[in-house]
């Protein structure tokens, strides 16, 4: 697939992008490169392939990091010579990736695009250039689902995580293992909903917004991460973890293992609440007096989507 190729996926992925722009909010998908949708088809793909015991990847595009991997394109085939202003502010905001300059952000495009071969079902929301970057860059078949489906609280598929080793991956570590503890009153309507499993944890960085990190870059804290994944013994990989989490769910399945990209909502498995979730009934109607919010804020929180975190 080439420059033409692009202009024609660019052209017809533009209108539904100036809908997106104009009334900040997308069009429910109901068919990806010809597969149907639906939320219910895919929390029984997520279930079909939890029950085979086999490694697997999924995942999905986060907004900020398809929008680099589409500036990172559009200079592939000489259509730009630099990333855009937006997109470097983007991916270190909302998606933790640092520094945001032209040489790393090529590096990220690099990297990710032959990763995603490997995946195996991808969760997608009709962004722009989704279906173009599914059809160039990951291998068929793959198995295609709403990207909602891969929430924990959207359906059924946590429950077959019970008597399994469960690693999550999250800037909340610590409080999600608190919070597993008192996991029988997180949700008093359905318990199987958080099942008793060997949980373990590694902290992701929070390095988001207008936090300074430690280290010299995003790279070097993903490595740290896939070092630690790599000397622990578990089953499933829940991450929730910005720009890192694509990556992270893939070396999952290099190691055997099955990687879940769970985003954002990660923290709501585990009654750790936040603004973008708190009014959506899906999770609302589960909130009682043991959910929290994170206690852990990074510097300019409230400009990472509105605090929607927290």
């Amino acid at each position: 697939m080439g420059k033409l190729s692009y202009i024609k996926y660019f052209i017809k992925n533009s209108p539904s992008a100036i809908k997106i722009r104009l009334f900040k909010k997308g069009k429910k998908l109901k068919r990806f490169l010809g597969q149907p949708l639906s939320l219910e088809a895919s929390n029984e793909t997520i279930k079909k392939y939890l029950l085979e015991n086999k490694s697997f990847a999924a995942i999905r595009f986060g907004g900020s990091e398809i929008s680099a991997l589409n500036n990172h394109e559009k200079i592939e085939l000489g259509f730009k010579k630099k990333y855009k202003r937006s997109v470097k502010f983007a991916m270190k905001n909302n998606a933790g990736f640092f520094p945001a300059d032209d040489e790393s952000l090529k590096r990220y495009g690099d990297e990710l695009l032959p990763l995603l071969k490997e995946v195996d079902i991808l969760g997608v929301s009709g962004v722009h250039m989704e279906n173009y970057f599914a059809k160039k860059y990951i291998k068929t078949p793959t198995d295609y689902i709403l990207n909602e489906a891969l929430e924990p609280l959207k359906g059924d598929w946590t429950r077959l995580l019970k008597d399994k080793k469960v690693l999550v991956i999250s800037p909340f570590a610590k409080q999600i293992e608190e919070q597993y503890k008192i996991r029988e009153k997180l949700f008093l309507d359905d318990r199987d909903i958080l099942p008793s499993f060997d949980l373990l944890t590694i902290e992701a960085p929070l390095t988001l917004g207008d936090e300074t990190p430690d280290s010299s870059s995003f790279f070097d804290e993903l490595r740290k991460m896939k070092d630690k994944m790599s000397k622990v013994d578990f089953d499933v990989l829940l991450v929730g973890a910005g720009a890192y989490g694509s990556f992270l769910a893939i070396e999952a399945k290099r190691l055997g293992k099955v990687g879940l990209q769970t985003g954002g909502a990660t923290q709501t498995l585990f009654g750790i609440v936040g603004k973008r979730w708190e009014n959506r009934e899906h999770v609302s109607k589960h909130i009682n007096e043991n959910w929290v919010r994170p206690n852990r804020k990074p510097k300019g929180y409230e400009k990472i989507e509105g605090g929607c975190y927290w």
